[in-house]
């Protein structure tokens, strides 16, 4: 009976981290072709003197959104990116 338990346990373990393995593949090919999230958790809005910065937070990563004149572009990471606040000089 322990036996049979430990494996119902393994397996729902591994089937619940592959799924999340597999959505976040899903949302990074979401990203690529500009789409939006499927899964969002909290929407983050900064306002800068030359635009915005849109943040959403998905299950452990997150996408940025830059629409500033000084940095343009978007990100997509782990939940610990930090968002720019000017551009990196070379």
């Amino acid at each position: 009976m322990k036996k049979t338990l430990g494996i119902i346990i393994k397996s729902i373990f591994v089937l619940i981290v592959a799924s999340w393995v597999i959505l976040i593949v899903v949302e990074y090919f979401r990203y690529q072709k500009n789409e939006p999230m499927l899964v969002v958790l909290k929407e983050e809005t900064k306002s800068y003197t030359d635009g915005h910065v849109y943040i959403y937070h998905g299950l452990g990563y997150k996408s940025i959104i830059y629409n500033r004149t000084s940095i343009y572009g978007k990100e997509f990471g782990p939940f610990f990116i930090q968002v720019k606040e000017e551009i990196p000089r070379k």
